[in-house]
């Protein structure tokens, strides 16, 4: 069945030509990030890299952890400038910041800084990247959702989030060249030896996100003829977040959400396990497994935009959520070449942040997709601790057993709770509405 036509309320009041820019510029915004994947995904690569400078699980674990924690800053930055006015200055402003962490890594490593210090920087540009990436994606979401109709998202998702992860694999391809010279079995170049050749990784990132701050600048975005904050917002920084969860729709979204989100912090143990269950060193495959995940994430990205355009916004976030819960299954008896198939499975599932986020934009009134959007990346926050977790069992289980039970003791805990949250999101309606929206009770509650 076709979804509804989109109501006056949710009208944009732009060209249909203006908003295909719009389109575009979002799914260009989106690509950027992906093709500098390998370094602004925090996770599997930080972890290879602190994995060679001999840190713990726990501390490989860390920068994932700080990252996550760090998600908030989009509901700070928006709560100080509510105005949209503000919107394309924040965007290209996010977008620069990344690039500045990146380059932070680079002169640490470049200037030849002890281990310490090289793993502090890694640390830092976590943090950076978790305030700036997290800030970047909610306003580039809603110059999505302002700038261009609901109806035509469908076709912007299946090109954001099906072409842009192929950008993703091609950056994972070429990272891969950087760290060790040789992609495929063949030899292409003579990198420079650990940790230059990482530096080289972190540098290649910076131009990508220079690239989106251009696109950022590029949008139109319609001035709102009469702009009020939402009642919600008008109390200040608690107020925004007690207005989002007093709503019963996205309250149990987001109970749903942070379940789910727990499998985005166990790529770390996921990569880390590489060398119990292939033989091989984290970071002389992190690579291969990035564009093994980017790959399928470009086909499933392809596959749940056409679903979206044909059945129900809450098609995409299941489909999504299952690929997050059969991941770590899988994980727990996978070896050798097969254990590389976990990143693809996992690629899948990392499209549900992207099916979460257009959720929750279509049960927002125009006045607050600001703050919904902001609220719903603040998920993943909550879900960071999970991440120490996950490397506190596979320490603790590893020194009882083996290392190798310690990390599959870690990928059944993280189903667990993944498969808790599902069960939760089975619950929700097909099709989310906005509060003041709902005509009856089952609309607000179902």
């Amino acid at each position: 069945m076709p979804p509804p036509a989109v109501d006056s309320a949710r009208a944009v009041a732009l060209p249909a030509a203006t908003q295909t820019r719009n389109l575009l510029l979002f799914a260009g915004c989106i690509g950027m990030v992906y093709l500098a994947a390998p370094v602004l995904y925090v996770g599997g690569t930080h972890a290879a890299l602190l994995d060679q400078l001999e840190a713990s699980s726990a501390l490989a674990n860390s920068p994932e952890v700080l990252y996550l924690l760090c998600l908030f800053a989009p509901l700070v930055v928006t709560s100080v400038f509510r105005h949209p006015g503000w919107l394309k200055p924040l965007l290209v402003s996010a977008y620069l910041c990344i690039a500045a962490g990146t380059a932070l890594v680079v002169a640490t490593i470049a200037a030849g800084a002890s281990s310490r210090l090289v793993s502090a920087a890694v640390l830092a540009q976590a943090i950076i990247n978790g305030l700036s990436l997290s800030t970047a994606n909610a306003l580039a979401w809603e110059a999505l959702g302002r700038g261009a109709a609901e109806n035509r998202r469908g076709a912007t998702l299946a090109l954001a989030y099906g072409l842009g992860p192929i950008l993703a694999a091609v950056g994972s391809l070429g990272s891969q060249v950087l760290l060790t010279g040789s992609a495929l079995g063949l030899r292409l170049s003579s990198p420079p030896s650990f940790p230059g050749n990482f530096a080289v990784l972190f540098a290649a990132a910076t131009l990508p996100m220079l690239v989106a701050a251009v696109f950022a600048s590029r949008f139109v975005i319609p001035p709102p003829p009469n702009f009020a904050a939402d009642p919600g917002d008008r109390d200040g920084l608690a107020a925004r977040v007690m207005a989002f969860f007093l709503d019963p729709l996205l309250r149990r979204t987001a109970i749903a959400a942070v379940l789910i989100y727990a499998s985005v912090p166990c790529v770390a143990n996921l990569t880390l396990y590489t060398r119990e269950a292939m033989g091989e060193v984290p970071s002389g495959l992190v690579m291969y497994q990035n564009a093994l995940r980017f790959g399928t994430k470009a086909v499933v990205g392809l596959l749940l935009g056409w679903l979206m355009t044909r059945t129900y916004p809450l098609a995409g976030l299941l489909a999504t959520a299952g690929f997050c819960f059969v991941t770590p299954l899988y994980a727990c008896w996978a070896t050798g070449l097969a254990y590389l198939a976990t990143f693809q499975i996992y690629g899948g599932g990392e499209l549900f942040g992207a099916y979460l986020t257009n959720y929750v934009l279509s049960a927002s009134r125009p006045n607050q997709i600001r703050r919904n959007l902001a609220c719903a990346l603040l998920l993943l926050a909550i879900a960071a601790p999970f991440g120490l977790l996950y490397g506190r069992i596979a320490d603790v289980v590893g020194e009882a057993f083996d290392p190798a039970t310690g990390y599959r003791a870690s990928f059944v805990a993280c189903a667990a709770i993944v498969g808790a949250g599902l069960l939760v999101a089975l619950t929700l309606p097909r099709r989310p509405t906005p509060s003041g929206d709902r005509s009856t009770p089952d609309e607000a509650t179902a």
